[in-house]
């Protein structure tokens, strides 16, 4: 395959028969995507929305519905909190009711601070090389590296950004961040597999995203314009006229801020666009495109082409910039070159972009789908409440926390549960956290030929690795996608890998439940074995359907080789070893509570 090839949307949809689609008039403004959906809702394909308390028991605590859709997970314990308590102990520690404590967690969340279980791991571990490094230095050592073991260097960045993720989700104590990070990664979507994107992720990750997560989306927005990461993805870092390059300025409009699902208008003449509240174009049509890719020319990377230097840093070519008037949603760009006022179209651009209603509802729509649940469209009251906010406070330093607190402290969050499902990601990292693994996820060496340890190809098999998702909507969040057996069967194989058999820069390699249940004071009988694992994974008073309780207690007594559910274990409890009986009944009980269908909800 030709690496080379222009990494479009166009690109991948032609590489996944979507085009067919297309020819019919789907996704080409004849069929609105909300209708689309709406009528795949009304087929068997769309898997029944089904009561939780038909699939295993009662709403589950807010505690443990907080950790599970604003974080990656409960900890039972957890020693990223005060005292080393669990996370379910820790939030109902935080006030006198959940109004309350639910306030006081997202004030704590929105103001991040020291995070020592991420950081012991990384910082100063030799094994992690790149996350310190500038993006000047990211751009001379491993895009422009061309000594031996050249795939792997040039590489490094990408890898250790998976490894690093998996590390954050499992053990950071700030887990709205985390959760925000993979939103906004997603919203934001570089393929790094990707020539250039490869070697810069850590910049783009750490320089763009994360600085932005609880700030302004404006400022967010124009470092993502401006990074290498984005510029070479979707092809703006030589986009010239007088033939200028549409896709980066495609996916500006279409995905980073007025958003495909109401606010394109496909072909017809931008005078017939309707007006929206502000008496603005509702949203965008064909011509506009073309107008952005115009006024995008010649905002690229400092890469050494036409005598530039070759840093990856932003820079600006006036003498590929097209300086005639630009017309979009009706505004107007006439700065005439040569000269650097003419970068200021594309400060124009992006603040009109950013205050427009279309840009507010897409967004907050977006962000109630990731926090809440799928069955929000943009003219839902939660959703309309938080574009409301986004919109009045889109030049504000913290008017993404607005929009979050508006969001997680609504009726429709403290309300809404098992209306989306865990991605692989989440079973993957909710599982190690239940679990309390206290592992260390690198690549195998400081060395510039590094490699994986095994769990990587099992892990890559899920379907959602992190930050290799091609096409540039980035991973789906709507529950149907990811309810197919292959996503499940994956997760599940690799979170029962990971459990049993980690490789990792410290020891243990595996999870030590022997040494936990021993540790706990409890009767070694099935029933108390399973109670107490139930209510350490579950949170104590999170009800499990009683034939379900009953399976694993049978489980424990035949695995235990117990007289009776209430009799000790006839097996050697004092024999912790890996490979144990002792310990693989443990093992195989985890599991069985850690992947419960109803613990596939969020």
């Amino acid at each position: 395959m030709d690496k080379n090839l222009p990494s479009s949307r166009r690109r991948f949809l032609h590489r996944s028969g979507a085009l067919g689609l297309a020819a019919a008039g789907i996704g080409a403004g004849l069929i609105p995507i909300t209708t689309l959906a709406q009528q795949v809702r009304l087929t068997s394909l769309w898997p029944a929305r089904v009561p939780d308390e038909q699939r295993g028991g009662a709403m589950p605590s807010l505690a443990f519905r907080v950790y599970a859709k604003l974080g990656y997970g409960a900890r039972p314990d957890n020693p990223a909190n005060p005292g080393n308590v669990g996370d379910l102990q820790y939030f109902n520690s935080l006030g006198g009711d959940d109004t309350s404590r639910l306030q006081a967690w997202l004030t704590e969340q929105m103001s991040p601070g020291a995070d020592p279980e991420v950081d012991n791991r990384v910082n100063g571990n030799p094994v992690y090389r790149t996350p310190s490094l500038s993006l000047n230095q990211m751009w001379s050592q491993h895009y422009r590296y061309d000594g031996p073991n050249g795939w792997p260097m040039r590489n490094r960045p990408y890898w250790e950004m998976q490894m690093l993720t998996l590390t954050r989700s499992v053990h950071s104590r700030w887990q709205l961040r985390e959760v925000l990070a993979d939103f906004w990664h997603n919203h934001f979507n570089v393929d790094g597999s990707e020539d250039v994107v490869r070697s810069v992720l850590t910049s783009y990750d750490r320089d763009v995203i994360r600085p932005g997560i609880f700030g302004n989306f404006r400022t967010m927005l124009e470092g993502v314009v401006k990074h290498a990461a984005m510029m070479f993805y979707l092809d703006n870092a030589r986009n010239s006229t007088p033939n200028p390059n549409e896709n980066y300025a495609r996916e500006l409009l279409e995905l980073h801020t007025l958003g495909a699902v109401e606010n394109y208008y496909g072909y017809i003449p931008p005078g017939q666009v309707p007006t929206n509240v502000d008496g603005e174009p509702a949203g965008y049509v064909e011509a506009d495109v073309l107008e952005t890719a115009r006024l995008l020319t010649g905002f690229g990377i400092a890469d050494s082409d036409d005598g530039a230097p070759d840093t990856g840093d932003f820079l600006f070519r006036d003498a590929w910039h097209d300086d005639g008037p630009k017309t979009i949603l009706g505004q107007t760009y006439t700065y005439a070159g040569p000269g650097a006022n003419e970068e200021q179209e594309l400060t124009d651009l992006l603040d009109y972009l950013c205050q427009h209603r279309g840009t507010a509802e897409y967004v907050c729509w977006k962000l109630a789908v990731r926090l809440i649940g799928d069955g929000f469209t943009a003219q839902s009251p939660v959703v309309q409440a938080a574009a409301d906010v986004f919109q009045s406070n889109w030049d504000q330093p913290d008017q993404l926390q607005q929009v979050y607190s508006v969001l997680i402290l609504s009726n429709e969050f403290r309300t809404t549960w098992a209306d989306k499902v865990k991605r692989p990601n989440e079973i993957v990292a909710s599982t190690l956290r239940a679990a309390n693994a206290p592992y260390d996820f690198e690549l195998t060496s400081a060395g510039d030929d590094t490699g994986f340890y095994g769990f990587y190809w099992t892990w890559r098999l899920t379907g959602q690795l992190p930050f290799n998702c091609e096409p540039p909507t980035g991973y789906a969040e709507d529950a149907s996608f990811w309810k197919g057996s292959g996503p499940l069967v994956m997760s599940w194989r690799t979170a029962s890998l990971m459990i049993r058999d980690t490789d990792s820069g410290s020891a243990p390699n595996y999870i030590d439940f022997a040494a936990q249940t021993n540790g706990a004071g409890i009767a070694l009988t099935p029933n108390a074995i399973v109670d107490y694992w139930l209510d350490r994974v579950q949170g104590v008073g999170h009800a499990t359907a009683a034939g379900k309780r009953a399976e694993m207690v049978a489980f424990v007594r035949a695995q235990g080789n117990a007289a009776g559910d209430d009799q000790p274990l006839g097996i050697n409890t004092s024999d912790t070893g890996q490979f144990s009986t002792y310990q693989q009944m443990l093992n195989g009980l985890f599991l069985l509570i850690a992947l419960l269908p109803e613990r596939m909800s969020r």
